[in-house]
């Protein structure tokens, strides 16, 4: 085998898609949680960076959702939209609920992670080096 292809095999067993995706939602989940950890601690004036980091990851996931690809984007959407309307408020149950639905989705995805990895080594899923 060609040492570059071996490389490049080695290199696209360790970052996929789904394993992008989950830390994305890693990172939406501890912010929001961030969120209502300030509000419970009335530290509000620390509150608009975490609001600002909250927004632009709820957003990123909602601007991948591709909603021509049936009903489960546009159903991610809408809870995508629940949780960016959670957080315009100073309420720390409102940020909570928010990390819970994206707890949930995540979770969703963690149960696929095995099997998305296998679809995207395998081709089924176009890997991350593949998009142009």
């Amino acid at each position: 085998m060609n040492p570059h292809l071996k490389y490049k095999a080695v290199q696209s067993y360790s970052w996929t898609r789904i394993d992008m995706l989950i830390l994305i939602y890693d990172q939406a989940v501890a912010t929001l949680n961030e969120g209502a950890r300030l509000i419970e601690q009335s530290k509000l004036s620390e509150l608009p960076p975490v609001n600002l980091k909250a927004l632009r990851i709820l957003l990123a996931i909602a601007d991948g959702l591709d909603l021509e690809k049936g009903d489960l984007p546009a159903q991610i959407l809408r809870l995508v939209v629940y949780a960016l309307d959670q957080i315009k408020t100073q309420s720390a149950e409102s940020w909570k609920s928010a990390a819970s639905v994206m707890n949930t989705l995540r979770e969703g995805f963690v149960e696929i992670q095995d099997e998305a990895r296998q679809d995207e080594y395998e081709g089924r899923i176009p890997a991350l080096d593949a998009v142009g």
